[in-house]
């Protein structure tokens, strides 16, 4: 009997371990959010939850079991990020000239205004400590503002200082080609990936650095989402005339152009995406750059709405002046007669930052918005207030973004777009949400059920014995 009773015992004993090892294995499937404290395993995969880059064209991942690969391709520069806590990948394993990360990184030092925007949609903007003091000055974020008499200092622009202050975090990043006097610095290209959705996802590339791959992934598709049931919404509403758009410029003579004034269509694969996807006809010609004002005007001359890109140019007069149109044009574009021209300037900082070269950026679905709204006043919302696109010719004034807007400097950031409206809605393009703040709710089961199981195998057992 008592052979019996034990044998029982072995078995049941058994299947807890089993049951519960195999629960453990199953709930710990994320990033770790520190360094690992154990027995390295070269067996082990430490990124169970991984990117995927779909639209994006400027970077590549690759994973092995304790780092990843990830390249700019743009700048063909390979960056290879492991688990802190783990061992560094062998620099045979990887191409030459590769610059060796341990992460999650803790501390960053931001050399750009664009990057501002994908740290703090990721909820990072505690982890920036230092920015680079050429670029502060522009920074549009009303938190990022207010942090930098506190927790963000300005970087010296003492070169020697500066690389002392690069040693104290463990990344710099920001736009162009990193800096090889130092072998934590990055760079990031997302401004040239040329699609909209290509710019959405260089959320990715920022995340990898803090392992924050399934926050990642979900917040990419919740943005193309709601970027793609907007074009959608668009397209239903599209009018069977569809206005003709223009992007253009004015270069005014300087001593990097010879001193010779040019006039340009700014043309951009985003663009044109960002035009069609509103539903509007993007205006685009063999000709992009011309030398005299009135060979431009001839090449606009159809054009319903245009887009000023020039970047000093803050008045309705300004910008006629800048194209050589007088008041005797009035009738002759029908962007001046219908007043349809807008410039990129209508959220600033104090200093005149743009934030269209900040958060713009990335939120392309709040992008979409604007353009949308200047086809149609009554899309996406009734009552829509445009947030970065402002018509000079009806006066509209510009809105300006200061450190007295930020409410709280700890709270993670959204898109500024709009939900999109259900009359937009894409059955065929919904995401699969994950739970990014570690599957918390799916381990709490996971040990409920492992208590319950246990207490009821252990109440089958004393039953037994007491035989």
């Amino acid at each position: 009997m008592k052979s019996s009773i034990q044998n029982s015992l072995v078995i049941l004993l058994a299947v807890i371990w089993v049951f519960t090892s195999q629960t453990f294995v199953a709930a710990d499937s994320t990033n770790l959010k520190d360094c690992f404290n154990g027995t390295f395993d070269p067996n082990q995969d430490y990124f169970p939850e991984k990117i995927t880059v779909k639209n994006a064209i400027y970077f590549t991942i690759k994973y092995s079991k304790n780092y990843k690969l990830l390249t700019n391709t743009y700048t063909k520069e390979n960056f290879a990020l492991y688990q802190c806590g783990t061992p560094k990948p062998a620099t045979t394993d990887l191409p030459a000239g590769t610059k060796i990360f341990s992460v999650p990184v803790k501390n960053v030092a931001v050399l750009d205004t664009t990057s501002n925007t994908y740290l703090e949609l990721l909820g990072l903007r505690s982890y920036i400590t230092y920015e680079d003091s050429s670029s502060a000055s522009f920074v549009s974020s009303p938190c990022i503002q207010a942090l930098e008499n506190s927790t963000i200092t300005a970087l010296s622009g003492n070169s020697t200082q500066k690389t002392q202050d690069f040693q104290k975090v463990d990344l710099v990043i920001g736009a162009y080609s990193a800096d090889n006097t130092t072998n934590n610095s990055v760079s990031t290209s997302a401004a040239n990936d040329p699609g909209t959705l290509n710019r959405i996802e260089w959320l990715k590339f920022y995340a990898v650095f803090f392992n924050l791959e399934a926050k990642a992934e979900n917040l990419t598709a919740q943005l193309d989402n709601n970027y793609s049931c907007l074009k959608n919404l668009a397209t239903s509403k599209a009018s069977s005339s569809q206005p003709l758009i223009a992007w253009a410029a004015y270069e005014a003579p300087s001593q990097y152009n010879n001193n010779t004034a040019s006039w340009a269509i700014t043309d951009g694969i985003y663009k044109k995406q960002l035009t069609e996807d509103a539903g509007a006809k993007y205006f685009n010609s063999t000709t992009l750059t011309f030398s005299t004002s009135a060979d431009f005007l001839k090449a606009i001359e159809n054009v319903d709405i245009l887009i000023d890109e020039t970047y000093i140019a803050p008045t309705y007069n300004d910008v006629l002046k800048n194209y050589g149109i007088s008041s005797a044009d009035n009738s002759t574009y029908k962007f001046v007669k219908n007043k349809q021209v807008y410039r990129e300037d209508g959220l600033v900082n104090p200093n005149d930052g743009r934030d269209w070269l900040e958060s713009a950026i990335v939120m392309e679905d709040a992008v979409l918005e604007d353009v949308m709204n200047v086809i149609n006043s009554n899309l996406p919302v009734s009552g829509y207030n445009r947030i970065w696109l402002r018509n000079v010719a009806t006066n509209e004034p510009q809105k300006v973004s200061s450190a007295a807007n930020c409410t709280d400097s700890k709270a993670t950031i959204t898109s500024r777009a709009v939900t999109c409206p259900a009359g937009g809605a894409n059955n065929n393009n919904t995401s699969t949400s994950k739970n990014t703040s570690g599957n918390t709710s799916d381990k709490t089961y996971h040990f409920d059920l492992i208590t319950s199981i246990t207490a009821a195998l252990f109440a089958s057992m004393f039953s037994i014995m007491m035989i």
